[in-house]
């Protein structure tokens, strides 16, 4: 297809839209198993969204920089843009988006945003390289929003490789508070039902876990996620959908008391003129 691209590795495949380089499928060949969610219009009508240069929502979608203020939509604007292929062979690819008429009103900078696939068997990498291409420093943020497809939710198991105990930053709205919440069962686990996402997704910071499984309680079918390196990490669906996004980050949403300096925005990347960060998470299926 003109406006994906296909990788192949074994048995199995993976698709990526140009159209903000989003994940759309990541399959097993011999039993069809597809475990990205497929963008159910009634439900949620996307598969795994890229998010920068900002991460969550802004209060007022609004930020100040050098004493001027800008406008940005939630998560930024690369999910909906059009990237172009750097490289492709048959289990790699690499998507370049970089600053043009429309993100300059949005974004004074000028940058390289760069997104890999990787597709080794069941493991799937997707690695992110921002290079500030402008002569001022760049405040910039970014992270995943990939959609697994679940049976349901009261089959679902969320497993924390290290932490007992984590806590969730509870959300005031769009934005964190400064208050925070026990979500497991005391050993690491999740246990999702229908009022698990209720109050929106799940926020941790800085976690000790370098990983969390999805687990089915039925099959004992599993799929990781390593977020190794990534300060935060969020969780979420749509109370009672059949899919959950495991999303790493670098950045966050504004707190609620925030005062739209995005200089001292938590999470923010302050990237030097001609600097580059470069980032990477895995998924990895077991079923």
């Amino acid at each position: 297809m003109d406006n994906s691209v296909a990788l192949k590795s074994g048995d199995y495949t993976a698709a990526i839209l140009l159209f903000g380089a989003e994940l759309c499928s990541f399959k097993h060949l011999p039993t069809n198993t597809e475990y990205i969610w497929q963008a159910d219009k009634s439900v949620w009508p996307r598969h795994a969204p890229l998010l920068f240069p900002f991460v969550g929502r802004l209060k007022n979608f609004e930020y100040k920089y050098d004493g001027d203020t800008y406008t940005i939509e939630q998560h930024g604007f690369a999910r909906d843009m059009l990237f172009v292929v750097a490289e492709h062979s048959e289990n790699t690819v690499i998507l370049e988006l970089k600053d043009n008429n429309h993100t300059w009103q949005r974004y004074p900078f000028q940058f390289s945003f760069k997104v890999k696939y990787c597709l080794v068997e069941n493991k799937l990498s997707i690695g992110f390289e921002v290079i500030n291409l402008g002569n001022t420093i760049m405040p910039v943020s970014f992270g995943g929003h990939p959609a697994f497809n679940i049976s349901e939710p009261n089959d679902t198991v969320i497993i924390f490789e290290k932490d007992t105990n984590p806590l969730s930053w509870i959300l005031n709205g769009n934005f964190i508070s400064n208050h925070t919440k026990a979500v497991t069962d005391g050993s690491g686990q999740i246990l999702v039902n229908e009022k698990t996402f209720n109050a929106d997704a799940l926020v941790f910071k800085k976690l000790e876990s370098n990983w969390v499984k999805l687990l089915s309680k039925s099959t004992g079918k599993n799929l990781k996620i390593n977020f190794e390196g990534w300060p935060y990490l969020g969780i979420w669906s749509k109370p009672r959908a059949n899919f959950i996004c495991i999303e790493p980050w670098q950045g966050i949403a504004d707190a609620s008391d925030f005062n739209d300096d995005v200089s001292q925005k938590e999470g923010i990347i302050m990237l030097a003129v001609n600097e580059r960060i470069e980032k990477s998470f895995d998924i990895e299926v077991n079923f």
